[in-house]
């Protein structure tokens, strides 16, 4: 389970999130190399994130989808209402470390960020891979909504999620200098996964961030696969050249079925 709160102070509004069950749960599924199961946790925490921001009036799916040159290749993340699920084209794609972390932007390189929501379709194209400065350049670029986005997974030694989670804190058009200065320093150097690794809720990261607020709204989200056999047969009964008894892989969960005509 993940626990995120949404809060306002002044004119900056503060989404947070751990999700470290939730990037275990995609981990275990993939068997993902280390550096792979940062990038696709990040992408699985910057979309719940993105979906928390709407409170109240969510769309009713959300689509996030890296297409990059790098040997990941491609990574999606969708959120339906309190679930998630996630994919990832090459789980055991990695890079050579840099400046001692884990080398997220090695294995994406450069590449596209898609957003599908209700029929709204948005791209851009990736400014670092790093996966949370993508994020903000997609909410300025296409949702015009100036932002800071903070996105981590600290795997350990073994290649288990120690932590994950992550914070957008949106600047509003009546924000005084004064505000984004504070939201600034408190940013420099500052590391989510690690902060979540020391025992931290994320509760106490709202507050670290935003000071003594009380949350507008608390969520929990799962790593939950909404596949089904009535879903899969709806599409494979248009693809006369499926056999019966073909066996059919959910993407998403692993999950099998046998097609039955």
């Amino acid at each position: 389970m993940g626990k995120a709160f949404l809060a306002r102070k002044g004119n900056l509004i503060f989404g947070v999130v751990e999700s470290t069950d939730i990037v275990a749960e995609a981990r275990r599924i993939y068997q993902t190399s280390p550096t792979s199961t940062a990038l696709l946790g990040r992408v699985l925490t910057g979309t719940v994130l993105y979906g928390l921001m709407y409170r109240g009036s969510e769309p009713r799916g959300i689509t996030v989808e890296i297409v990059c040159s790098g040997p990941a290749r491609r990574v999606i993340a969708q959120l339906k209402g309190q679930r998630v699920r996630g994919y990832i084209a090459n789980p055991s794609a990695e890079a050579e470390h840099k400046d001692g972390k884990l080398n997220v932007s090695g294995i994406v390189k450069s590449g596209i960020m898609r957003v599908i929501r209700e029929g709204y379709i948005s791209e851009v194209p990736l400014v670092s891979g790093e996966i949370g400065e993508d994020f903000a350049y997609f909410l300025y670029q296409s949702e015009q909504r100036k932002s800071a986005v903070g996105l981590g997974v600290l795997v350990g030694e073994y290649g288990q999620v120690v932590s994950a989670g992550g914070f957008i804190i949106e600047v509003l058009a009546d924000a005084e200098e004064r505000e984004i200065s504070e939201i600034e320093e408190k940013l420099k150097g500052f590391s989510v996964s690690l902060f979540l690794s020391k025992g931290n809720s994320p509760l106490s990261l709202l507050k670290y961030l935003a000071g003594e607020v009380e949350p507008l709204d608390e969520r929990d989200y799962y790593y939950d696969c909404w596949c089904n056999y009535e879903r899969l047969i709806e599409t494979v009964l248009q693809d006369e050249s499926i056999e019966d008894g073909t066996r059919a892989v959910c993407i998403f969960c692993k999950k099998e079925y046998i097609i039955r005509r």
